[in-house]
C-alpha cells in the first residue's frame, strides 16, 4: 500500500501555487493522510469538483469535515464528469474564486481535485489562472504538461475557450 498521495504542483508567476490531485482518500492513501500531505505541500484550501454522487455514502460530507479538521478551507464547485460546469458550479464560482485569489495573493497553495485529478481539476485550475490574467494557451499548456488528460474532452475545450 502506498503512503504518498499523488499531486502535481503548478507554481504561478503571479504568486502562490495550485496542487492538482486526485480525490484525497483515494489512490490507496487514507483521507486524513492525503490531506495532511497536501497541507504539508503548502495547501491552505481544497476545491472539490465532485458531484455528491461521485463518492459513496456520505463521502463528500466526510471530505468537507476532514478538511475542516486539518485546518483547510473547503470549497465545493461540482461539475458532472466529462461535462462543462453548470448552474451549481456557476452559483459557487464567485465566492470560491475570490477566496482562491486571496490565498494565491498570500503566496499560499490551493489543492484542486476531481476524482482522477485531470479533467474537472484542469477546468478549475484554468479558470483560477485566467482570473489572474494568464493567457489561455499558456494556461492550458501548463496544466496539460502536468496532467495530460486535462482538456481532452470537447465539452471542456469548448467551455474554457469562452474565457479567452
Amino acid at each position: 500500500m502506498s503512503t504518498t498521495h499523488p499531486f502535481w504542483e503548478l507554481p504561478l508567476e503571479e504568486g502562490g501555487k495550485l496542487l492538482l490531485t486526485p480525490c484525497p482518500g483515494t489512490k490507496e492513501v487514507d483521507l486524513i493522510a492525503s490531506l495532511a500531505q497536501l497541507k504539508a505541500a503548502g495547501a491552505t484550501a481544497v476545491i472539490t469538483a465532485l458531484e455528491p454522487t461521485d463518492l459513496p455514502g456520505d463521502g463528500l460530507a466526510e471530505l468537507a469535515q476532514a478538511c475542516q479538521a486539518q485546518g483547510l478551507k473547503w470549497y465545493h464547485l461540482p461539475i458532472e464528469d466529462d461535462c462543462a460546469p453548470g448552474a451549481v458550479f456557476d452559483a459557487g464560482w464567485a465566492e470560491a474564486n475570490k477566496a482562491a485569489q486571496s490565498i494565491l495573493d498570500r503566496n499560499e497553495g490551493i489543492a484542486i481535485h476531481c476524482m482522477g485529478g485531470s479533467g474537472r481539476t484542469g477546468l478549475i485550475a484554468a479558470r483560477i489562472m485566467l482570473a489572474r490574467g494568464c493567457e489561455l494557451e499558456t494556461t492550458v499548456a501548463q496544466i496539460q504538461a502536468l496532467r495530460p488528460g486535462a482538456f481532452t474532452r470537447q465539452a471542456h475545450i469548448d467551455y474554457i475557450q469562452m474565457f479567452k
